[in-house]
């Protein structure tokens, strides 16, 4: 289980979530899943307490307006597989894994809808 600080960390952060589960990635950082508001979430906290990023799924409905008219106006929608909102203290992004049948990719958009990054595989 991680230090008191760790876990103090966490209940300010989310007072009201359930059903936590904590895991060790490494010497220094702690994973958390846990249920908030209904949504599954998966937290990274170092072992000092800080928050590093918290990430949930979303789906394709749900992701902001300028998200989802960026990603259509280049891909099919069809080929979503999954999205990941991810919140670290400096940034807030859409993962959006898409495949096109053949070819399997990550597309990264900021919250304005512009993309940020892109990855194969």
């Amino acid at each position: 289980m991680p230090n008191l600080v760790v876990k103090r960390t966490f209940k300010s952060k989310y007072p009201k979530a359930t059903f936590s589960q904590w895991k060790q990635i490494d010497v220094f950082k702690w994973q958390v899943n846990f249920t908030f508001k209904e949504n599954q979430y998966s937290a990274l906290f170092d072992s000092e307490g800080n928050w590093l990023e918290t990430v949930t799924m979303v789906p394709f409905a749900l992701t902001p307006k300028q998200v989802r008219e960026s990603f259509e106006g280049k891909y099919d929608a069809t080929g979503v597989q999954q999205i990941h909102h991810v919140q670290t203290p400096t940034t807030n992004i859409y993962e959006i894994q898409w495949s096109s049948g053949v070819f399997k990719w990550k597309f990264l958009y900021d919250i304005s809808g512009k993309i940020v990054g892109k990855l194969s595989g």
